[in-house]
């Protein structure tokens, strides 16, 4: 027999016993849709779990610190080993003021009136910055000389030094809730910097003026612990303006110039799964480090065993589905004995014998997970709908119909290779469940089976 022989064949006695296929149908149809819903729930947890973490900073972002415990250093040989270590993509190192030998105040306004104590300077290279993924309220980044960006809550950093203590500064909390204030509910600050200047001032021992640099305000940064602290109440500055402020101020002051040390580095991997390698990487040049990485790495472990004991689940009902199929066959084999018989007389191959009967239990398998998959994915809407109606899935982005079918916050995912698994080992549990009845099929003797009633 060709092919086509045997396919017809497999579609009339799958049709000559309609309640019996059916119902065998629909087991594979539960135990399908059992360990697809149960896997998705877990799929969708691991797509959360990775939202929270990415909301955290930057998956790909790798914090390199020193190893007090030997001689090591962030410094510029630091920042050449690291921009050569396969697999890196970006080395943001980050200036600063926090270990400069001098005082520095920020000043602003007429006579420089309003006045900062203390304020998170970062200093990097113009391309770095632009690559951190600062997110601008006003104006631009940072990109000739002299020219900085303020954090977005800088202008309330500053006091007036001619109001008295008490009401020299403005505050944007509620005094009764404490709740940060937002939008229009937010007071002015004493002082806009769009398009103004800032004065970084070193005083000397005696609180005097030593050395003075203006600075021209050209945007405002969005607050984002992630990108830095200088995008609360800080200032971003290029590192060359950083690096010529330190020299002229320790020149003022009397002291041995030397470059400012690094205040901290960052590195970049080009790729999430790249991020253990690099780090590794680090770690053998004697330094620290710190990721998302550990984090991640724990909780994909956690899911994997969540999805591995909702699968075995599911699989319980799949495998009650492939007992059901092989009884079904096996009834088969026994009232179609003559059939069979007269087959072999015939001169019909044994092969084609089990091949008729490994494709009719396919069949149930390959139907029965093509409608159970196509149903999970109805279930998994229904799932997610009403976890969305109870409140749990928080404030969604755009229509019910993009929450369904992208939003991380969606409990029952279900991505294109869960459905194929789902349609594909459906019907492999239809051919295994196939094997032994094929076999018992093709051992029949062609005469007794002709002397059968």
């Amino acid at each position: 027999m060709n092919l086509k022989d045997i396919l017809q064949m497999c579609a009339q006695n799958l049709r000559r016993r309609k309640g019996r296929t059916f119902l065998s149908v629909l087991g594979v149809v539960v135990g399908c849709c059992s360990i697809v819903c149960m896997m998705s729930i877990g799929v969708g947890m691991t797509a959360s779990q990775e939202q929270w973490i990415s909301e955290m900073g930057d998956l790909t972002a790798i914090d390199v610190y020193q190893n007090y415990m030997s001689d090591t250093k962030l410094d510029d040989a630091l920042v050449t080993a690291l921009e050569s270590t396969p697999h890196v993509k970006t080395v943001a190192a980050r200036l600063g003021l926090d270990n400069a030998d001098f005082t520095t105040t920020i000043s602003a306004g007429s006579s420089d009136r309003y006045v900062v104590s203390y304020a998170d300077v970062a200093a990097y290279e113009p391309e770095t910055a632009r690559q951190l993924g600062y997110t601008l309220l006003e104006g631009k980044l940072p990109d000739q000389k002299g020219t900085v960006a303020v954090g977005e809550l800088f202008e309330y950093a500053l006091t007036d030094s001619r109001r008295p203590e008490g009401r020299n500064t403005v505050e944007y909390y509620d005094p009764e809730t404490g709740e940060e204030l937002t939008g229009e509910d937010r007071p002015k600050p004493f002082i806009s910097l769009t398009g103004g200047k800032i004065n970084l001032s070193v005083t000397d021992e005696n609180g005097k003026v030593i050395y003075s640099e203006s600075f021209q305000v050209v945007g405002k940064l969005k607050q984002d612990y992630n990108v830095g602290s200088e995008t609360d109440a800080g200032v971003l500055m290029q590192a060359e303006d950083l690096k010529q402020f330190c020299f002229n101020a320790q020149k003022a002051a009397n002291i041995k110039r030397k470059t400012p040390a690094y205040s901290a580095v960052k590195v970049f991997a080009d790729d999430i799964n790249n991020v253990s390698a690099v780090e590794e990487a680090i770690r053998g040049m004697g330094y620290e480090t710190s990721s998302m990485e550990s984090m991640r790495e724990s909780t994909k472990k956690e899911m994997a065993t969540v999805q591995l004991a909702l699968g075995g689940i599911g699989a319980v009902s799949l495998l009650v589905a492939a007992i059901g199929i092989m009884n079904t066959m096996i009834m088969s084999v026994s009232e179609r004995t003559k059939e069979i018989g007269i087959m072999k007389a015939l001169g019909c191959c044994v092969a084609d014998i089990r091949k008729l009967f490994l494709l009719e239990a396919a069949s149930i398998g390959l139907l029965g997970g093509a409608v159970g998959s196509a149903l999970s994915c109805l279930i998994s809407a229904v799932i997610n709908l009403i976890y969305l109606q109870s409140g749990s899935a928080g404030e969604i982005e755009g229509s019910v119909l993009s929450y369904l079918l992208a939003s991380p916050q969606r409990i029952s995912v279900i991505p294109l290779w869960l459905f194929l698994f789902g349609l594909l080992f459906s019907m492999l549990i239809g051919l295994v469940s196939g094997a032994y009845p094929a076999g018992k099929a093709v051992k029949i003797s062609p005469l007794e089976a002709m002397k059968n009633e």
